[in-house]
């Protein structure tokens, strides 16, 4: 922080500020301190003659007058009794402990009555007068002032003129008005600042212009409302970095300057692993066991925030899935994202289902962006699939071509454990879906018949993080997706339920065209990336007639809690939940995320 100038440290100017008393040896009584100097005795203040509380609170020896009655002016002259003196002092050495009395005279009060800053131009003086606690109507607290202008450099740092510098211009009695003071504060703002390079201490992966798009920063621009916090904010969201110290500015004898970002990256490759256990259902139906995932992510590949990852899925019922995505950021060092992905679902032997998905954004800033999506669907049925249930097949062949448009808001103060942020996107795609199938009709003959349909897609997600108190936060959100049609496949549902969906319930238990949940968790922060929490969810679904079961819908709360802990190894969560349609039923899940 740039340096600041006080012609004066302790009492604001020297004609008015006096040191009487603080240096002046006292009285004759001053001479009656005991012999015995290690002596603690009882302090008593007599002020303007009459008995005030003792306002130190540490214990001084008698043969401490000296420095007590420092204090004692010092105390007075915060409270604006600049002319206070010490007028004597007395120890009595008949009492046990020994009793001192300290007499004084605070004199008469002096407030500030008027505050100007000059020289201010890159910044509104009225707008900088409004940031400090020293205000006409007040005592004259030269700490006070100088925490004041602490924070008015700041302010100048922020606006990109760290070489800003304040002065106190003058102090002194206002002739309408002795007992106010009139002070000045001149602003010499110095030059602005202009970037010549940034440097990324510690890293050796992570490519140094990546660095600064996403920081927003470009070689030579100004300095101009430079913000080190929010750089280092910016960052942390990369999930690349395992740290990021606040940056660092270095000067040069000219303007241009140097930012400095010492961070240590996270390792290249992550393996996340999920195992839950799904109790048994009863005699005769689904049996309990094991289900997870696994999910094999390689990460700022290349240094430029690249990103190649695959997930495999392992649940109840011989389901398996697969998702593959490739990301890119920047294409051509521009703000566009582009991200293409392929996702499959193997429902045992009833049918599978392939996506390929492109999807391209554009960042307005930092925390929104606009983006498209456009993806291919292909359904096949299997030998269960091929089935007439009712006169018809059970799963139709399908292709559909979908396009959409959605947003995405994103500010968080930490990635991994937030304690105050706002994370929200809605996506919704239209398309038009061909669907092949054999039916029924008179002598049980068969035919296949083609029909086209329109679709429209809904997905939306909310996550809300409150600081409630210390270490503290209160976490509220909820994500719905919703399907129309005009007639629905099982395959064309979407599947809910479990550890990363509606927590106390087997995963994709629930079924239907649309399903929500709402939910609020509580956390107590262990460390930056370690919390324990307890919450509550409420899911929804909505199933429309399919096969030979009718149509469905209702509520299904699930409660529970959990930790999140952060070791040398990696992320390790625990969460333990139920519901009370199945109070008997607790669902355990174990994560595990590992850097590889």
């Amino acid at each position: 922080m740039p340096e600041t100038a006080f012609p004066f440290l302790r009492f604001i100017a020297p004609h008015i500020l006096l040191l009487i008393g603080l240096f002046l040896p006292l009285p004759g009584a001053w001479a009656q301190s005991p012999s015995d100097s290690s002596s603690t005795p009882a302090w008593t203040l007599i002020a303007d003659g009459e008995e005030v509380a003792w306002p130190l609170e540490a214990s001084y020896p008698a043969d401490s007058l000296a420095v007590v009655a420092r204090k004692i002016l010092h105390l007075f002259q915060r409270e604006g009794f600049y002319y206070a003196e010490i007028d004597s002092a007395t120890i009595d050495t008949t009492q046990t402990p020994l009793a001192a009395a300290l007499f004084a005279t605070r004199g008469e009060a002096v407030a500030l009555g008027e505050l100007a800053i000059t020289g201010a131009t890159a910044l509104d003086s009225l707008a900088l007068l409004r940031l400090m606690d020293t205000r006409p109507g007040r005592p004259l607290d030269a700490e006070r002032l100088e925490t004041d202008i602490d924070a008015l450099l700041q302010q100048y740092e922020a606006a990109g003129l760290p070489l800003a510098r304040i002065r106190i211009d003058n102090v002194e009695q206002m002739a309408q008005a002795p007992s106010q003071l009139r002070l000045t504060l001149d602003v010499y703002e110095g030059r602005t600042l202009t970037l010549e390079r940034v440097q990324l201490h510690g890293a050796e992966r992570t490519k140094v212009p990546y660095a600064m798009r996403v920081a927003g920063l470009r070689n030579g621009q100004s300095l101009t409302g430079y913000d080190p916090v929010e750089i280092q904010r910016r960052l942390e969201a990369t999930g690349f970095f395992r740290s990021v110290d606040v940056p660092e500015l270095l000067i040069r004898a000219d303007t241009a300057a140097t930012i400095r970002i010492p961070v240590v990256e996270e390792a290249p490759g992550a393996f996340d692993l999920v195992l839950g256990y799904v109790p048994s259902q009863g005699t005769g139906t689904m049996q309990g066991g094991l289900v997870g995932n696994g999910h094999l992510t390689l990460r700022n590949l290349f240094g430029g925030g690249r990103v190649l990852a695959l997930k495999l899925n392992r649940l109840p019922g011989s389901i398996s899935s697969v998702d593959v995505r490739a990301a890119d950021p920047f294409i051509a060092g521009f703000p566009f994202r582009l991200e293409t992905r392929f996702a499959g679902i193997q429902q045992d032997s009833t049918y599978g289902q392939q996506r390929y998905a492109v999807e391209a954004g554009y960042r307005f800033g930092q925390d929104v962006e606009i983006f498209s999506t456009l993806s291919r669907e292909q359904t096949k049925p299997g030998q269960a699939g091929l089935r007439l249930i009712g006169g018809r097949q059970r799963i139709a062949r399908s292709t559909g071509l979908f396009y959409g448009l959605g947003m995405r808001f994103e500010r968080l103060d930490r990635l991994y454990n937030p304690r105050r942020g706002l994370l929200a996107e809605t996506n919704v795609e239209r398309g038009r879906k061909e669907r092949t199938t054999r039916r029924t009709i008179e002598a049980d003959s068969l035919i296949t018949e083609t029909t086209f349909l329109r679709q429209e897609r809904l997905r939306a997600t909310l996550r809300g993080y409150l600081p409630t108190f210390a270490r503290q936060v209160l976490v509220l959100g909820g994500e719905a997706q919703v399907l129309l049609s005009n007639e629905y496949d099982a395959s064309d549902l979407y599947r809910f339920g479990g550890a990363t969906s509606l927590r106390g319930y087997n995963e994709e238990q629930f079924l239907g065209r649309a399903v929500g949940r709402v939910f609020t968790e509580y956390r107590y922060q262990l460390d930056r990336t370690s919390y324990a929490f307890v919450f509550f969810d409420l899911g929804y679904e909505e199933r429309p007639a399919i096969e030979d079961q009718p149509s469905q819908r209702g509520f299904h709360p699930g409660y529970g809690l959990g930790a999140q802990v952060g070791t040398d190894l990696g992320l390790i969560t625990f969460t333990l939940a139920s519901n009370p349609e199945d109070p008997d039923g607790v669902r355990v899940h174990l994560g595990l995320s590992i850097g590889l």
